[in-house]
């Protein structure tokens, strides 16, 4: 390379002389786009000069005080045009992700959570988010983990505990198990131990579920007694607790105020303090949308507030 020889000037166009051109392009003068563009008309000029030398050919040819674009002028401004509209569509994409009128909310939970507290959550986010499609499915543990592993932009809420090095655990509220019965079984206990318990009509859990896990740290000390019934559920538990079948261990999480009305629910002895922690669930790889994110905050919400509703009516 000669050393001597001048080096030439990098023959492109800058955002802003973009953007100065488009708007002498589409207004016809110098000064109707230094109005549009909010500066002054001398401003506009030594960009459109700077431009054009940059260049090494003119885009606009000045004829009695007018500018009428070159050929070079149109065919740069076909490709401005068409850069214009996909910047359009990033704009209008990022508002309707902002206000929720694109995307979709997939929620997957724990059969109790989806009773009544994952509803009464999405019930409150759909009056924020009116134009959000939302799917929802309430799965047992075996199902919903694989869910959130593998569907797209799933989220879950598990009541137990989850450890998956694909997945994000977020811990939300933490509550005590529960005795139940028929209403008026219960009417005079204050609390239960695991041998009352062994003493009544016991409603259990086949033991590969999480709640029978759960059951099976309760009588860890007692003879766990022999059931009158198995299910897979604490929903099945409450439904034949009310009809008087036995008493059941239950989840914090899974009695409404309708349910609670038609049973009694006591807390285990103190010493047998059991708790289970509803948690957030998605992977790792599909990081939370903003309306996930207040999906969120509006479950948590609800969550503090029933169980906190529980322990005032407890206490009364």
């Amino acid at each position: 390379m000669n050393y001597d020889e001048e080096v030439p000037q990098a023959r492109a166009m800058s955002l802003r002389q973009i953007e100065v051109f488009r708007a002498i392009m589409m207004t016809g003068s110098i000064s109707e786009a230094a109005r549009s563009l909010y500066v002054a008309q001398p401003s506009v000029s030594r960009v459109l000069q700077v431009t054009e030398s940059r260049l090494g050919f003119l885009l606009f040819e000045r004829t009695r005080g007018r500018l009428y674009p070159t050929p070079e002028a149109k065919r740069i401004f076909e490709e401005v045009v068409r850069a214009y509209e996909g910047i359009e569509r990033v704009e209008t994409l990022v508002r309707s992700l902002a206000d929720g009128s694109s995307g979709k909310l997939n929620i997957v939970c724990s059969p109790s959570l989806g009773v009544h507290l994952v509803p009464l959550a999405i019930a409150r986010f759909h009056a924020e988010f009116e134009q959000l499609p939302i799917a929802f499915e309430p799965l047992t543990h075996n199902h919903l983990v694989p869910r959130v592993l593998f569907g797209k932009n799933y989220i879950g809420v598990s009541m137990f505990e989850v450890e998956h090095p694909n997945i994000v655990t977020v811990p939300l509220e933490s509550g005590r198990v529960w005795c139940v019965a028929k209403r008026g079984a219960l009417a005079k206990r204050r609390v239960l131990d695991p041998k009352q318990i062994a003493s009544m009509p016991w409603i259990d859990y086949e033991h590969d579920t999480p709640l029978g896990r759960i059951v099976g740290k309760v009588f860890s000390n007692t003879r766990r007694p022999e059931p009158v019934v198995r299910v897979r559920s604490a929903i099945s538990a409450c439904t034949l607790a009310k009809e008087g079948v036995g008493v059941a261990i239950v989840d914090p999480f899974c009695i409404d105020a309708d349910m609670r009305a038609a049973l009694d629910v006591v807390p285990l002895h103190a010493d047998a303090d059991h708790r289970l922690t509803a948690s957030l669930l998605y992977s790792h790889v599909e990081p939370l949308s903003s309306v996930a994110r207040r999906f969120v905050e509006i479950l948590h919400g609800v969550l503090k507030q029933h169980l906190a509703t529980k322990r005032t009516t407890r206490a009364a």
